[in-house]
């Protein structure tokens, strides 16, 4: 039988998730819909949205309340389903983002980054044709010594180049000026200022206006400072993209200064300081000392005469050949040096670092990266705070102290002190004397020729070959030893580990070998002795010549007669 009060119920309205979909795929249509009727780029219509967005969001939260309301007040039902709940939760954090990002834009000042986003991305969907502008300028100053030649854009590319003693491009040598006249005159400086404008516009005469608004300012000297100025003065229109080719003579000092845009500098010029907040730096063949400040860019520096200092924000730094000391201070982004003929200093954090081919003496600090030293002339000192750290060919006395990290030497020629607090250590070909201290790590060296210190308190040390004196001093630590050749005192102590030895069969040695709660198995010849509270045994092979100590209190001992290299398999 029909229920006579089913007819009268109003029908139902469906989820209210499949509501907001629908809003959804009309908002989305829209959105695109006018996109293809004004030819506007999604990007654009995104950097648009972004504020409005943020402000407005919470609108659709009221037109959504006022819905249920009227829907509650025509039907009697306005009851939450899962589905709007999520979609309402969805809002709720978007607008939240929107919110957020909007106001991290404000507090950094970054709306003008954004205008420039926008500009471009205006440059390459609308059809503005490019109008370039190009103002010339010869630049001449009688000057007695050094002269520094102070380059400086709001926002733009410089370059700056050596001009070559034969340009015959460099303008003639002007009359000299009466005496006492301080300004352009004399066998001086020549140069030659080339300033290039690209205006984006729909008309020429909006761009000439726009051009014209940029201004070259040169000079004059300061005879205090000995500083030549120059300068662009720009209006601040976004429309104008500026590049200034600077070309003066060699033995000149040069600053040169950006905001945003990259600064190359080429030539043998008596000293070099660049910066740039927003972009690369580049500086090759240069005859004096050079100092870079990069910021969101990178640093390439070659061919250096002199010193060379780099300071390095989220920016990477790549050096090849400086015959002077290189200093750089880096963060968040790899540094690379190689070519290195005088001392290297590097200071990093979250900043890996990697030096080759260079003369040292090294020393490298870093927090949170890894280094790596290859093929390296002098000494080395390096300091690392969970980093890896690998050393290959290392001439110099080598120094390493790293905090939780593992670490890897090779080739060693002048012996290595090593300080770990944990971490696998491997050290292979040390030469000189060696001094490893490590926590909680792991030890594995092979192939030592000078004598050898490990202290450790916990995991384990392997050693295999080894031709000076072995001491090995440790906590917890289980010892593996074991050599073809003795050439030095050997004495192994542990608390609660174990030792294994293995020394060869035809040697000439003493060995005394004492646990307290462990046994003692030996393929040599021991003999008991009394000792209160422990198990001691003692044996000679050969001669006796080298004096072979164990002790642990509460680990086993194993020695074992290694038979000559031609015997083993």
């Amino acid at each position: 039988m029909t229920d006579p009060g089913a007819a009268g119920d109003p029908p139902r309205s469906g989820s209210g998730c499949g509501v907001a979909f629908g809003i959804g795929l009309i908002l989305a249509g829209g959105v695109f819909l006018w996109v293809n009727l004004t030819d506007t780029p999604v990007a654009l219509l995104l950097l648009d949205a972004l504020p409005l967005a943020a402000v407005w969001w919470p609108l659709l939260l009221v037109v959504w309340g006022a819905w249920k309301v009227v829907t509650r007040l025509r039907t009697g039902r306005a009851g939450l389903r899962f589905g709007e709940v999520f979609v309402l939760l969805l809002f709720v954090l978007g607008g939240t983002v929107f919110t957020l990002a909007q106001r991290a834009i404000e507090s950094q000042g970054l709306e003008r980054r954004l205008t420039e986003v926008r500009r471009l991305v205006e440059q390459q969907s609308e059809p503005f044709p490019v109008h370039v502008f190009v103002t010339e300028e010869s630049v001449s100053l009688s000057a007695e010594g050094e002269v520094e030649i102070l380059i400086s854009l709001p926002a733009g590319n410089l370059r700056v180049e050596a001009a070559a003693a034969t340009d015959p491009g460099a303008p003639a040598a002007p009359d000299p000026e009466p005496e006492g006249q301080d300004g352009p005159g004399g066998a001086g400086i020549e140069g030659r200022l080339r300033l290039v404008k690209r205006v984006w516009a729909t008309d020429g005469a909006a761009a000439a206006a726009r051009a014209e608004a940029v201004r070259l300012r040169t000079g004059p000297l300061d005879p205090a400072t000995r500083r030549f100025p120059v300068r662009v003065e720009d209006s601040g229109t976004s429309e104008v993209a500026l590049e200034l080719l600077a070309t003066l003579p060699p033995g000149v000092r040069i600053s040169a200064f950006t905001d945003e845009g990259w600064v190359r500098v080429y030539g043998p010029f008596a000293r070099v300081e660049a910066r740039t907040n927003d972009g690369p730096v580049e500086v090759r063949g240069t005859g004096g000392p050079v100092s870079l400040t990069v910021r969101n860019g990178a640093a390439w520096a070659s061919g250096i005469e002199g010193a060379l200092a780099i300071e390095s924000r989220r920016a990477p730094v790549e050096v090849d050949g400086v015959a002077g000391t290189t200093t750089v201070d880096a963060e968040g982004a790899p540094v690379w040096i190689a070519g290195a003929e005088s001392s290297v200093t590097v200071r990093g954090r979250n900043a890996p670092v990697a030096v080759e081919d260079s003369f040292g003496p090294i020393e490298i600090e870093t927090r949170i990266a890894p280094i790596r030293l290859e093929r390296i002339g002098g000494s080395a000192v390096v300091r690392s705070e969970f980093g890896d750290v690998v050393a290959m060919s290392v001439e110099g006395p080598l120094e390493i102290r790293t905090d939780s990290a593992d670490l890897e030497v090779r080739r060693a020629r002048s012996g290595a002190a090593i300080q770990a607090a944990g971490g696998l250590l491997i050290l292979d070909e040390v030469a000189g004397p060696l001094t490893v201290t490590s926590g909680r790590g792991e030890v594995r060296a092979s192939r030592l020729s000078g004598p050898a210190d490990f202290t450790s308190d916990a995991g384990g040390i392997t050693v295999r070959g080894f031709g000076h004196a072995l001491s090995v001093t440790s906590g917890d630590a289980e010892v593996d030893v074991a050599t073809d050749a003795i050439g030095g005192e050997i004495g192994l102590v542990t608390e609660r580990g174990d030792v294994r030895l293995a020394l060869p069969a035809a040697g000439s040695f003493s060995v005394s070998a004492e646990t307290r709660d462990g046994d003692v198995d030996s393929e040599f010849t021991l003999e008991r002795r009394a000792s209160e509270g422990a198990s001691r045994w003692e044996g000679r092979a050969g001669s006796g010549a080298e004096r072979v100590t164990i002790s642990t209190r509460e680990g086993d001992i194993t020695l074992r007669a290694r038979p000559p290299a031609g015997e083993r398999r």
